[in-house]
């Protein structure tokens, strides 16, 4: 009787999961980018960058900037009370590039996150419709990044949202970094590709200036350190008005945390503005990771079950392992094949495993990102 319960649980399980992914992930890997770059459409862009004590990779930054392949642009670089000698680098470098323009951050407001009125003053001073974000310490993949991003903003488009990978470096936190920020690309891309989007990552985003400025910008969510990507995505994109960048030469890397207790930060910040999208966003969203747990509690209480009260193979048994393989071989095939899409180096195994280990995430970092209250960017 136990075991015939966990095995319908995890066959309602499964049929969930396996909805995910057809209705959502599988979309994604019959995506199909432009094929080159459409030059005749080619937009002014302003790229906006936020940055406070980011002397070293502003340095690495401009340059990247600068040499882009493009033929109309302008760089905004809000210095956000720095004191590492940002500002004389910018000021220096704006008298050799009249590309570049400087804002200056002496103070900010209390009743607004730091970030979010430096990229609001960024806004402002923009002088393009077309607005592309990032941060001082990523660097594009190439030189035709920016002309990869404004492709995608035909006329009905005003958000595009882009592929931000980190670094791979060694070591198991790398690891983790690494499949995490590419199972988290996988489904806000393919949501977004299903006329879904529910977020963006600030590291690779663009949008158009008319719909931050008619929208009062961050005014829902201004004393929340987070959402200036994700909760602005999250409340002003549709249907209609959303598309994807995965080009390769369009990433923007960044640089990953290298200990536990930073990247745990991050992930509770990242994570802790999530209570706050749309509540069809948090019900999609929530029934996919429940049911992801659910299944990795159900297989091995399933499993000790049906052996502890089961003397002899029996159908229960097969049923149980399909299900169980089929639930595992599906997760591994979207991600493998998602990964050559995006151009991901990863084994299936490395999958299967980052299946089991994800759920710990989910769990761990999940809950304690649903009681965190928001932190201020310092």
């Amino acid at each position: 009787m136990v075991l015939d319960i966990t095995l319908y649980l995890i066959a309602s399980v499964v049929f969930i999961q396996f909805f995910y992914h057809i209705f959502f992930h599988t979309r994604f890997l019959f995506y199909k980018s432009k094929a080159s770059l459409d030059y005749d459409s080619q937009k002014p862009i302003s790229i906006i960058i936020a940055a406070r004590n980011e002397l070293e990779n502003l340095k690495v930054l401009l340059p990247l900037l600068q040499k882009q392949n493009y033929p109309k642009f302008e760089i905004i670089i809000v210095d956000d009370r720095s004191i590492d000698g940002s500002y004389e680098f910018l000021y220096d470098e704006r008298n050799k590039d009249t590309r570049i323009k400087i804002v200056r951050i002496d103070h900010t407001p209390d009743h607004i996150s730091n970030k979010k009125y430096a990229i609001t003053l960024g806004v402002k001073a923009a002088q393009y419709e077309h607005l592309l974000f990032t941060d001082a310490d990523c660097y594009p993949e190439s030189s035709n990044w920016v002309a990869w991003m404004t492709t995608e903003f035909v006329e009905s488009k005003d958000f595009v949202l882009g592929v931000s990978p980190y670094q791979k470096q060694k070591g198991i936190l790398n690891w983790i970094i690494q499949h995490e920020t590419f199972t988290t690309a996988i489904q806000y891309l393919s949501y977004a590709f299903a006329k879904i989007p529910y977020m963006g990552v600030g590291r690779n985003l663009a949008y158009r200036k008319h719909i931050f400025i008619e929208n009062k910008g961050f005014n829902d969510h201004l004393k929340i350190v987070g959402g200036d990507d994700d909760l602005f995505v999250n409340q002003h994109s549709n249907s209609q008005n959303t598309t994807i960048c995965i080009q390769k030469e369009a990433h923007i890397f960044s640089y990953p945390k290298t200990t536990w207790k930073s990247w745990l930060g991050q992930k509770n910040r990242h994570l802790s503005v999530g209570k706050f999208y749309k509540k069809k966003h948090l019900f999609l969203l929530g029934l996919q990771n429940l049911t992801h747990v659910l299944f990795w509690i159900l297989l091995p209480i399933s499993v000790l079950v049906s052996f502890l009260y089961i003397s002899d193979f029996q159908l229960k048994h097969y049923i149980l392992i399909s299900f169980a393989g089929l639930r595992i071989f599906s997760w591994s095939c979207l991600h493998f094949f998602a990964s050559k899409k995006i151009k991901f180096q990863s084994s299936w195994l490395s999958w299967w495993l980052f299946d089991c280990v994800y759920v710990f995430f989910i769990i761990i970092l999940g809950i304690k990102a649903f009681f965190s209250k928001p932190e201020r960017w310092t």
